[in-house]
């Protein structure tokens, strides 16, 4: 199948999939809700503490304080150097899309949309977004692995131990990969075979990039260190909200079970993971103790803390328009002074 035609038939298809996935979602959430009881949600939120969910809001937005220093270092790290203010601004609005487009990536398009205007190239903000994006599941595997070892004699949950552990060595696997471009010719090859020749020097520019980090140990080491910090802070937001509940369970539970739950809900069958969070929730947190309502209210209430800090995304991205548009009337009537002066001191010299 030639290049055009894949790209044909992905297009034929994306709108009936999107409405799929949109179905699926909100059918999950209406089952799950139903065997839990909304009645019994609403009575486990009502007397929720504000000031647990306050801090868990607050470390929340510190998270992605920290995720967007991360993506503006490995964007200086190929050559983009974007001020932290407006990296951060571009974060945010792609987190902002990430919690309100039916795609699981179109966050991630936006911001490399953004960023791309400051580079040659789209390639090398691509690159950043990619390594961001790896860094943060092999952070993520990291913490659940550690969790795992912890909780293995206690909770006899083979099949999930077995599943972190995989997704530990494939992230780990892909991000060495990068140090070896032999390894990442891999990654071409199979959209040589399928004769899609311009995204095959795409992905090519791509995988060079990637390599490119090879050169940049201290780095990796630096945004490494600072990913684990967002992993374990938002583990931490969802104790916190537990706290809110009147949950009392070991933190232990919430570091093994969240980072299963963060694998879950990037799966591309539901939007937003809708369903699929709240109900691998009731399986998982049952486990550890919480009531059904507590199980299913846990992950759904921290996402709508998530949802409302990526509104400052929406509200960066809605200011735009005005303050493009002020810019544009201040940059006339610079040019009109301009021209006004370099007028009046030619008639001068005329005279």
């Amino acid at each position: 199948m030639k290049g055009g035609s894949l790209r044909d038939l992905l297009s034929r298809y994306k709108v009936p999939l999107i409405a799929a996935k949109i179905l699926l979602s909100f059918a999950l959430f209406a089952y799950v809700v139903a065997k839990v009881s909304p009645g019994d949600i609403w009575d486990t939120i009502r007397p929720a503490d504000e000031r647990y969910l306050l801090a868990a809001a607050g470390l929340f937005l510190l998270s992605n304080l920290i995720g967007s220093w991360i993506w503006a270092r490995l964007l200086r790290a190929q050559g983009v150097p974007i001020p932290y203010r407006k990296a951060a601004s571009y974060y945010f609005v792609g987190l902002f899309f990430n919690n309100f487009l039916p795609s699981n990536i179109g966050g991630d398009i936006t911001r490399i949309s953004d960023a791309a205007k400051h580079a040659d190239h789209v390639s090398p903000v691509f690159s950043a977004t990619v390594m961001d994006r790896l860094v943060g599941v092999l952070a993520m595997a990291l913490v659940a692995v550690l969790a795992s070892f912890a909780a293995i004699d206690r909770i006899h949950l083979y099949a999930i131990y077995m599943a972190i552990v995989i997704t530990f060595v494939v992230s780990l696997g892909l991000f060495f990969s990068i140090f070896n471009r032999s390894v990442l010719k891999a990654f071409e090859w199979p959209f040589r075979v399928i004769g899609a020749r311009t995204i095959e020097r795409g992905i090519r520019r791509l995988m060079d990039d990637l390599h490119g980090y090879k050169h940049q140990g201290k780095v990796l080491q630096l945004v490494f260190a600072a990913s684990l910090i967002v992993q374990v802070s938002r583990v931490l937001v969802h104790y916190l909200v537990g706290l809110a509940l009147g949950v009392r369970v070991a933190v232990g539970y919430y570091f093994l079970f969240v980072p299963a739950l963060a694998a879950l809900v990037s799966l591309p069958i539901s939007l937003n993971g809708l369903g699929i969070r709240e109900g691998a929730g009731v399986v998982l947190f049952h486990m550890a103790g919480m009531t059904k309502e507590q199980a299913f209210t846990v992950p759904f209430l921290t996402y709508l803390i998530s949802v409302f800090i990526s509104l400052v995304g929406g509200l960066i991205f809605v200011s735009r328009t005005p303050r493009r548009a002020l810019k544009g009337i201040l940059e006339k009537r610079r040019t009109a002074r301009a021209a006004a002066a370099a007028g009046g001191r030619a008639r001068k010299g005329i005279n």
